[in-house]
């Protein structure tokens, strides 16, 4: 019989149960949710030598108690029928200027929908999970699969998603026009939705692809962000949604703009695309900016559209604001070094997670590697090791 690695006791069963009944009492149900988080931390910290990929894997090494808590953590959760999030909130870069950052400056993002239990077993203080489908840029994820991941990775790993490439147009029925507040209603329900299923950032795109500019130029983008961000931070102050666990108070929301699609013209330049990005999502009370890729099966990388110096000036601008600066698109493993010296706060990983050479294929093959994983926390952890 396999030597048991995490270990409960009775005590620990009884720190629930004096409270009530979990699945009576929700303070008591929250307590059991925590215990069971810790179990799974555990067993994440055990994995980064035993090499585990999933939590099945783990179960011969653990007691029956925690055994115990683990079912009642998910009964717990299905019960009340509200995802929790992650045990310290989401924290920022201590290069943004944040009061209360995280250990690490900059994080290493596995996207995807499968396989995502990988990246909590390497690193979960590295990490963030990406709830997403590879065959977009910005590929949404359902509500039933940001939940189920929540369940299956517990409250130690950070999960963002996205809420799609760009956002769906309102029009006024007699005008046509964009009706604003009608537009940033939609995009906040939607980021409201991911948030309920246990994520705990969200990332919105602002592909417009309207050549003139009509429907989604700076202007109307900057009230989307401010819309947006109050529509959101209402649904939190009238107790909508649970109370994030971050001393800011807010629930952060990144901003995803393309190097390939402008924001005022069809003609921007990438920098004048990053640069305005920052400023948009710094007045509207965003907390992050993503420069990401749109075409992820043309052969341009992220690389081919900003330099490293671009990189630095822009993380420098967005630490200014306030605000982290997240890149994105087919960044490869030997090029990690260069944008985590550029004081970048997180990375973005798709293809080079899953193949060798770093890009996504046409294969379909959409397997988290755990030795790709591995060896992308290696470099992080090179550059920026965490006390």
């Amino acid at each position: 019989m396999p030597t048991k690695i995490v270990v409960r006791s009775t005590t620990d069963i009884a720190d629930v149960s004096k409270i009530g009944d979990p699945l009576d009492s929700r303070k008591a149900g929250w307590k059991a949710i925590q215990k069971g988080s810790e179990v799974i931390r555990d067993i994440q910290d055990a994995a980064r030598t035993r090499r585990w990929i999933k939590l099945e894997d783990a179960l011969p090494y653990i007691d029956s108690h925690s055994q115990s808590i683990l079912d009642t953590r998910i009964r717990v959760i299905e019960k009340f029928k509200q995802a929790p999030h992650h045990a310290r909130g989401y924290r920022m870069s201590r290069l943004a200027g944040t009061e209360n950052p995280r250990d690490a400056n900059c994080l290493c993002l596995i996207s995807g929908h499968e396989g995502q239990e990988i990246p909590g077993m390497v690193d979960r203080q590295r990490v963030v999970v990406d709830a997403e489908h590879m065959n977009q840029a910005l590929g949404p994820a359902t509500i039933d699969e940001i939940f189920r991941i929540r369940k299956r990775i517990g409250e130690h790993v950070y999960i963002s998603t996205n809420v799609s490439e760009s956002l769906q147009l309102v029009r006024n029925g007699r005008t046509g026009t964009i009706d604003s507040r009608s537009t940033a209603a939609l995009t906040s329900s939607k980021v409201l939705a991911a948030i309920q299923a246990g994520a705990d950032v969200i990332k919105v795109g602002f592909a417009n692809l309207d050549y003139s500019k009509r429907d989604l130029g700076p202007d109307e983008v900057a009230r989307q962000l401010q819309l947006t961000r109050d529509f959101v931070d209402s649904a939190i102050k009238e107790r909508a949604v649970v109370m994030p666990l971050n001393r800011t108070g807010k629930y952060p929301l990144i901003a995803v703009f393309f190097p390939e699609i402008g924001i005022k013209s069809i003609g921007d330049r990438p920098l004048e695309i990053a640069r305005m990005g920052i400023q948009l999502a710094a007045d509207g009370g965003w907390q992050g900016v993503l420069i990401d890729t749109y075409d992820k099966l043309h052969g341009k990388r992220y690389p081919d559209y900003l330099t490293v110096d671009q990189t630095a000036e822009l993380a420098e601008q967005a630490h200014r604001r306030g605000l982290e600066l997240w890149i994105a698109g087919s960044i490869r493993r030997s090029e990690i070094g260069a944008y985590v010296k550029a004081k970048v706060d997180l990375i973005c990983f798709g293809g080079a997670a899953r193949h060798p050479e770093g890009v996504r294929t046409k294969s379909g093959d959409e397997a988290i590697k755990r030795t790709l994983v591995e060896g992308l926390v290696a470099e992080f952890s090179k550059y920026d090791p965490i006390a």
